[in-house]
């Protein structure tokens, strides 16, 4: 019975919902090698969006996937308001307080941006904006990141808790209807278990850095969307994640040889 259910699901929501838990142990474990900047370079990588993209444009079609390639970039824009708030509060307050208004902030944008009709190029213009907008406006961090010695049970509590917020997240759109499902569907997961983990186990800098690295990294998840968007009608499908993925490797290596070099000075 259970195993007639789970065939039943489409994929993309069984790639959704367990995908996330691996890479969340994957990014955590980034973070602790290399830092949460590093880390949080890696974390807007499309690693999620991209494959859950391609299954949609399988079962839906190429136009399909066009037009969810502008919603994924206008979902950029709640992502950088999710991250403002989650900056500003946290100056001030612990990381629940910080995570509630963060969640409120990118709700109230979403739901403000639902009916707002733009092409994939002013969709992705206006992410590429309002990550400008929120790596001006994040708080600076005021020292180095300093690890913490955490825990056996860390990283597997952070893919449990990624796995039960993604399934709370999808079965929820299901009965929210079209309108409210497009706000939950694009909801910061992974964000959202990395960020309050390495603000509640590193600090306060720790998180900030994580922020600034993520903004920076956005860049390069909107580049990818962008790129299959505008690509995916003259070569198909694959080619044109061939395409974007390479676009990807290039702008992240230069944006992680700028950072080292930052680093350095």
């Amino acid at each position: 019975m259970l195993r007639a259910y789970v065939l039943s699901l489409p994929m993309a929501f069984l790639l959704k919902i367990a995908v996330p838990p691996f890479l969340v142990a994957a990014m955590s474990l980034a973070a602790r090698w290399w830092g949460p900047t590093i880390g949080g370079l890696l974390l807007g990588m499309p690693w999620m969006t991209g494959p859950v993209l391609f299954f949609l444009a399988l079962d839906k079609g190429e136009e399909f996937a066009v037009g969810a390639c502008a919603g994924i970039e206008l979902g950029v824009v709640c992502v950088a308001a999710f991250m403002v708030a989650y900056g500003a509060v946290s100056t001030f307050a612990r990381w629940s307080a910080s995570l509630a208004v963060a969640a409120a902030a990118f709700g109230a944008s979403a739901w403000a941006i639902q009916d707002v009709a733009l092409t994939l190029p002013a969709a992705a213009v206006s992410a590429v904006a309002s990550l400008g907008v929120a790596y001006l406006l994040l708080p600076r961090p005021r020292a180095a990141a300093v690890p913490a010695k955490l825990p056996w049970w860390d990283i597997p509590a952070r893919m449990l808790t990624a796995f039960a917020l993604v399934a709370i997240i999808m079965l929820s759109a299901d009965v929210l209807g079209a309108r409210l499902s497009g706000i939950v569907s694009t909801y910061p997961a992974m964000v959202t278990v990395i960020g309050t983990f390495t603000h509640r186990q590193w600090g306060l800098d720790a998180v900030r850095h994580m922020l600034r690295g993520l903004t920076l990294s956005l860049l390069v998840f909107v580049a990818f969307f962008l790129a299959v968007g505008i690509s995916l009608p003259a070569v198909g499908l694959v080619a044109s994640f061939i395409v974007a993925a390479a676009l990807v490797l290039v702008i992240d290596a230069v944006l992680l040889v700028l950072m080292r070099r930052r680093q350095r000075a």
